[in-house]
């Protein structure tokens, strides 16, 4: 049985989000095995655009708005549902609405669910106006906070 793990992240990490996910497919192929790797498809946007709170985005583009919904539903059922594994990329503790909402649908069917921080903070990420998520936490099996703890988990 192969197995497999999807990646969730706020758009605002997907610079650091395809390093992590490029070292740990490296780290793969050195240890030559094969997990399929199922990944976020962000817009190519601006950072000045990703860097906004999910508010401010719905508010200021009516394309984004339109389309999230759906683009949440997609990766929900086409990369969380099949996944055995869920990564929740939340770089310094923090998961957005709709990371939070990938968390909490990956827990309840029933994946394997890692963490890159062991904290899980929700709020304005630019402003640095953060607060502890526990009830998000608590769905958190492991925290790998590289990809080399990550790999340990398929060993």
């Amino acid at each position: 049985m192969s197995d497999s793990i999807v990646f969730c992240s706020s758009q605002r990490f997907r610079k650091p989000l395809g390093d992590f996910i490029a070292n740990f497919r490296q780290l793969l192929v050195n240890y030559g095995m094969f997990v399929e790797i199922l990944e976020p498809e962000f817009e190519n946007r601006p950072d000045s655009f990703t860097n906004l709170t999910e508010a401010e985005r719905l508010k200021k583009d009516a394309t984004y708005r339109a389309g999230v919904a759906g683009a949440v539903f997609e990766h929900l059922c086409k990369k969380v549902f099949p996944a055995r594994r869920c990564l929740i990329f939340n770089k310094d503790g923090y998961i957005g609405f709709n990371t939070g909402g990938e968390l909490f649908a990956a827990f309840s069917l029933g994946k394997i669910c890692y963490a890159l921080d062991d904290r899980m903070l929700i709020g304005d990420y630019a402003a640095g106006n953060l607060h502890e998520e526990p009830s998000a936490r608590k769905l958190i099996h492991a925290v790998v906070p590289t990809p080399e703890e990550l790999i340990k988990r398929f060993l």
